[in-house]
Order: structure tokens, then C-alpha cells, then sequence
């Protein structure tokens, strides 16, 4: 038995993917999670966010970290001679061209 559309009633409301589909990302972290991605404690990465040093989400009272940012975030870290060839170091390019935030002097 068919149903007419007109019928049916108004959509479901769906909210905006930006090109992203629905599934495609991995929850986000808590600070406890955060922290074994980092091999830090936690009470390091929750006084980081704090100070807006680390990337992170904050969900009202609730601090939440996107661990592919995260991985992102500590490869542009990476410091020394030999860093600055290979996959760490294209990684920091990549991230630096990426970021909107990020000056760059011409």
C-alpha cells in the first residue's frame, strides 16, 4: 500500500553535513582518553585545553578532543634536525596550510 507524499507530513529535520557524511568522523575523546592518545595525564591535557594550548571542544562544562586533530596537533610539534624531512614534517605543512589561524609573513 502506497502512501501519497503529500500525505506523509514535513521532512525529518537533517542538519547540514558541510560535505561531511554522517558517520565519518570518530567520537570525540574525554580528557581521560585524550591523555592515553598522548601518553600524558590527564590532568595535563585538561590544564592545556584550559590554556588554549592544545586543540579541543568544549561542550558547556564538558571539554571533548578530536583525536585526528590531536595526532595533528602533536605532529607539528616535532622538533629537531632530522624532523625536517619526512612524514612529520609534511604533516606540519600540511596542518600549517590547512589552519586558518596560522600567519604567515611574506
Amino acid at each position: 500500500m502506497a502512501v501519497d507524499p503529500a500525505q506523509r507530513g514535513p521532512a525529518p529535520f537533517l542538519p547540514p553535513t558541510n560535505g561531511v557524511h554522517a558517520g565519518a568522523f570518530a567520537p570525540l575523546l574525554d580528557a581521560k582518553g585524550a591523555a592515553e592518545l598522548l601518553n600524558v595525564p590527564a590532568s595535563w591535557v585538561l590544564s592545556e585545553a584550559r590554556a588554549n594550548r592544545i586543540p579541543h571542544v568544549r561542550l558547556g562544562r564538558y571539554v571533548r578532543f578530536d583525536a585526528a586533530e590531536l595526532q595533528t596537533w602533536w605532529l607539528t610539534r616535532c622538533r629537531g634536525p632530522w624532523r625536517s624531512l619526512g612524514r612529520a614534517a609534511e604533516a606540519g605543512r600540511a596542518a600549517n596550510a590547512l589552519d586558518p589561524r596560522s600567519e604567515r609573513v611574506a
